[in-house]
């Protein structure tokens, strides 16, 4: 997320304040000694998998401290700590994992370290940079067609459903034509639902295929595990190219004769 569009989401704050919440200032007193605070991860492609590096720290204080939390401010980056007491002189690793995907441009993604202790503000800042270049080929993370479809997988799992549940389960997509896209199911049974969010997926779009089950209107006689087809409608192919399966576990059957 770029400093600027994090910043239209705080309505009604100053400049001071947005860069303070993007940018903090470290403590004063900083109890974690880093061995690195920055990892240049070179050249990726939007289409390489997630990179994790570890920073190493070494407690340098005299007291027992936690890490608390480990704030990010991309959806691109996650971070993993110990968990519990780090005993003086203990070391440690924060681990930073950066996803590629869907974030061509200059890397330069920071996480910010809070220790426990009177002092608020973070303790550390570890930095990732880089590049990232746009994907060879941008539909290549879809890897099944349907027409101008492209889909993440061809089908979709519902996994313990209860009884009397309503649950879905959503498919990502992506339109891959020169002309919008409206799916419909031509093959759909009554105790299931499908749309699209949103409704018209525009040309280079991404969607969400959008799949409901009713646990209360599948017939009772039907098996504990079970599949259907859905036959999508809006795309070219036949019947057999356009079917996606659907496979439902329920956790409690119950069976009335």
């Amino acid at each position: 997320m770029s400093s600027a569009g994090f910043a239209q989401g705080l309505p009604d704050r100053s400049e001071a304040t947005v860069d303070s919440l993007l940018d903090p200032p470290l403590a004063a007193v900083r109890p974690l000694r880093f061995e690195r605070a920055t990892a240049d991860l070179g050249t990726l492609r939007e289409e390489d998998a997630p990179v994790r590096r570890r920073f190493v720290f070494k407690n340098r204080s005299d007291e027992t401290i936690a890490i608390v939390r480990v704030s990010v401010g991309c959806r691109c980056l996650a971070a993993e700590w110990p968990k519990g007491g780090i005993a003086p002189g203990a070391e440690g690793a924060v681990e930073l994992t950066y996803d590629p995907e869907n974030h061509p441009g200059r890397i330069d993604v920071s996480a910010f370290v809070y220790v426990s202790g009177p002092d608020r503000k973070p303790a550390a800042r570890l930095t990732f940079t880089g590049e990232v270049l746009p994907a060879a080929n941008p539909w290549a993370r879809f890897p099944h067609a349907m027409g101008a479809l492209r889909l993440k997988q061809k089908g979709a799992e519902f996994r313990g459903l209860e009884s009397g549940a309503k649950a879905t389960e959503r498919i990502l997509c992506g339109n891959a034509g020169e002309r919008p896209l409206r799916l419909s199911a031509e093959l759909i049974p009554d105790f299931a639902a499908f749309r699209t969010e949103p409704e018209t997926i525009p040309p280079g779009g991404e969607a969400d295929i959008v799949i409901t089950v009713d646990a209360s209107e599948i017939p009772p006689a039907r098996e504990t595990d079970f599949s259907f087809p859905v036959i999508v409608a809006g795309v070219d192919g036949r019947p057999s190219e356009r079917t996606l399966t659907v496979k439902i576990n329920r956790k409690n059957k119950n069976i009335t004769d």
